[in-house]
């Protein structure tokens, strides 16, 4: 990773407008002409523009790769970081440079700038470079619109502020100015940022859904590196993210135009399924520890060490396979796909109607759906595969909740409150039959030892009697949430 400091001054010109010559200033070289293509990556509400921060890929030129320009104290001055070609997805050392400002926001590709670059040195009388002189022609295109115009930059190379002073003057005199706008992607944001600030109030369907995708993507791609690492509660965090991400591609279906989203779902099944199996050990770590602390203590240390070595190794060999499935070109392309999902959402026109007026019934389907699952399984409420699709349905209907408050606010609130409390209970009866089935196979495996399997029958009955607790409290929980 190579940086340095950049010194230049953007000057506006208008159509047919030319630069004078700088001869009685410097030595002007002959003209190079370059083809330059730069992507432009933002957040959705585009903070590092607002905070006169840069992160690009470029082809074409010298400094063809990817690239972060941060800003200084001085307004003729930036820090440039700059990263060899390589590959489509952003660098994380530079999403690491612009923390402070994104967070946990995702970044995507906000513009395409086309640059026709004509490019001629400064030189003194010995041949040293000062400075580099450049009238460059852009196309910016920003979600589908096409925008034109010419501008100047005068970069320095050996020369010093003097010589910025005396071009500049120079410039004045012809009529060229400085430019009105701090960078390229400045200009090229303008208009839709405008637009973003203008729809606050009354959000289009299509805002509402990108901006809820847009913070689970965040936390996909802010603690990618915490789940390689396993850090405390990244996994889990990134595993909800998936699953909201699946819901609400779902839940909102109608809203975009038919079997586009098909794919990326299944993607985003299969890297929930990663996630997964680590945090399931996890999670069934923590409630047999706990369980076992509920039994006399002769029958804890009898089995309890060989249950706690048995779900750390299970847990060991999960994250090391949700490890390699994160190294696969798979994985690349589903973070790439999700990128490209907030780049350019494959809407459906109504998307394009208030939020309040659209999602709401889109909601109110997610909801019919809990209603049928739960009427499937208080029919059989022995089959405890239908409450866990509940479950899944219950979720569906909690993370559209989520999504609408942003427009309906406390109106929804109560909704959100209901079926979490739905999940949760539901939640709590999964995972008792799981670990009942890890108490099984371990129960089995000490009698085929010639071992009493009773210390495994104490905790199967713990287990026992928790699923029934979570299944009174899920039940009652689905009355509340549906009636609500």
């Amino acid at each position: 990773m190579a940086t340095g400091i950049e010194t230049e001054r953007k000057f506006a010109l208008a159509k047919g407008q030319s630069l004078p010559s700088l001869n009685a200033i410097a030595i002007e070289g002959a003209r190079e002409q370059r083809e330059l293509i730069s992507i432009y990556y933002d957040t959705p509400d585009y903070r590092l523009n607002a905070a006169q921060q840069v992160i690009r890929r470029r082809s074409g030129g010298p400094d063809a790769g990817w690239q972060a320009k941060l800003p200084t104290d001085n307004p003729d001055e930036r820090i440039e970081v700059q990263l060899p070609p390589g590959g489509e997805r952003l660098p994380r050392e530079l999403r690491d440079l612009v923390a402070a400002s994104v967070g946990e926001r995702p970044l995507l590709p906000v513009a395409e700038l086309r640059t026709h670059r004509s490019l001629r040195e400064l030189r003194d009388e010995t041949g040293k470079v000062l400075a580099e002189v450049c009238e460059d022609r852009v196309s910016a295109t920003v979600a589908g619109q096409t925008q034109e115009w010419t501008e100047a930059e005068v970069e320095l190379v050996g020369g010093d502020r003097r010589l910025l002073d005396a071009i500049e003057a120079e410039y004045h005199a012809a009529g060229v100015w400085r430019s009105p706008s701090r960078s390229k992607l400045a200009q090229a944001l303008a208009e839709q940022v405008a637009r973003l600030e203008e729809s606050a109030a009354n959000p289009p369907a299509a805002q509402v859904v990108r901006n809820y995708l847009g913070i689970q993507i965040g936390i996909l791609q802010a603690l990618e590196l915490k789940v390689l690492r396993n850090d405390f509660d990244a996994v889990h965090r990134c595993r909800v993210a998936t699953r909201k991400l699946r819901c609400t591609l779902r839940t909102f279906d109608p809203a975009f135009r038919p079997s586009s989203v098909r794919a990326l779902r299944e993607e985003l099944r299969w890297h929930a399924e990663q996630l997964g199996a680590p945090r399931d050990a996890e999670v069934l770590k923590q409630r047999l520890t706990a369980t076992l602390a509920e039994l006399p203590a002769e029958v804890a240390a009898e089995v309890g060490e060989e249950i706690r070595a048995h779900l750390a190794a299970q847990h060991a060999a999960a994250h090391d396979a949700l490890v390699t499935s994160m190294c696969t070109d798979r994985y690349r392309r589903l973070q790439l796909g999700l990128e490209q999902l907030l780049a350019d959402l494959p809407l459906d026109r109504m998307a394009a109607e208030p939020a309040t007026v659209v999602l709401p019934k889109m909601f109110a389907k997610a909801v019919h759906r809990a209603e049928s699952a739960a009427v499937r399984a208080e029919a059989r409420p022995s089959d405890l595969t239908r409450w866990h699709e509940l479950r899944k349905a219950a979720k569906a209907a909690r993370y559209g909740a989520e999504a609408l408050q942003a427009v309906l606010g406390s109106a929804v609130a109560s909704q959100v409150d209901a079926w979490s409390q739905v999940t949760t209970a539901l939640g709590d009866l999964q995972d008792a039959v799981i670990a009942a089935q890890v108490i099984a196979d371990l129960a089995f495996e000490a009698v085929e030892q010639g071992r009493s399997r009773a210390p495994f029958d104490e905790l199967r009955s713990k287990q026992d009697l928790r699923l029934r607790e979570a299944l009174t409290r899920g039940r009652a929980a689905v009355a509340v949430a549906l009636a609500s």
